[in-house]
């Protein structure tokens, strides 16, 4: 182990950030110190095989205020995870049913963003790497510092409530993008271009009257009050003809390692 403690003392694993939500985008935080902000149906998932440990995460998490679903079994848990509520998942890596990187990968197939925080009470450097690879966000060697590990989860937690609220307004960029006629999906990408309405007229071969009259009802189906709220709705979002890029919103086939500002390390 000492060889292992070397290893990431010189190269740590850590994650990369292609998205980091301002803290404003995020839930209240007007919580007691130390809790977890409150938001809706947030839910902590803890499996482990070690009915002791089961019974410590359960009795700190509670404590701060998090709603916790433990599992003693791999299979049930996999059966009860409901990818539409917002959380974080603390998965042993060893268990006799089921390991942890098969739970991870079939945990994958139903809930494709929910970060994965790994324990084990026997790590190495190729059960890290393998842990990371597939997508954990953090691993702890048991005995866990139960301070760093509730801090882990604490971000974690936010982090993924971050995700849902992105993705929610994923879905409701394309309801609302549905309803725009083939004029104003047209309109639309003049504007997010940059081009004026004389230009867009021009472009499209109509009046600049006619730009107006499209580009309001744009608006008026976008719900944007102006154009600086139509274009971070949709800018950049690859189900727009002629986007680029990617954006918050188009996120959810992404997996969660590496995508916030947050180092994703090995407690030892």
């Amino acid at each position: 182990m000492r060889q292992f403690r070397r290893y990431h003392e010189i190269k740590r694993i850590e994650s990369r950030a292609v998205w980091s939500p301002s803290p404003s985008n995020g839930p209240a935080t007007n919580a007691p110190p130390g809790s977890t902000p409150a938001a809706p149906n947030i839910v902590v998932y803890v499996v482990d095989d070690d009915g002791a440990i089961l019974d410590v995460l359960r009795l700190m998490l509670k404590t701060v205020g998090l709603e916790v679903a433990a599992y003693s079994s791999p299979g049930e848990f996999l059966e009860k995870v409901d990818p539409r509520r917002p959380g974080c998942v603390v998965l042993d890596l060893w268990m006799p049913e089921l390991n942890g990187f098969e739970t991870l990968v079939r945990l994958r197939e139903r809930a494709k963003t929910i970060p994965v925080v790994f324990l084990t009470g026997n790590g190495d450097v190729s059960a890290v790497i393998r842990a990371m690879r597939l997508g954990a966000v953090d691993f702890f060697e048991k005995p866990v510092n139960n301070g760093a590990l509730l801090e882990s989860i604490q971000h974690w937690v936010q982090y993924d409530i971050r995700m849902h609220e992105a993705l929610r307004r994923r879905q409701l960029t394309l309801t609302r993008l549905a309803t725009l006629s083939s004029r104003q999906r047209q309109v639309l990408d003049c504007v997010l271009n940059g081009m004026s309405n004389k230009a867009t007229a021009r472009h499209l071969g109509v009046s600049p009257k006619a730009i107006e009259v499209s580009r309001a009802h744009v608006m008026e189906k976008m719900r944007a009050h102006n154009v600086v709220d139509l274009i971070s709705a949709v800018i950049g979002c690859p189900h727009m003809a002629g986007g680029t890029g990617s954006c918050p919103s188009c996120l959810q086939e992404t997996k969660p390692a590496g995508l916030a500002d947050h180092r994703s390390k090995v407690r030892i």
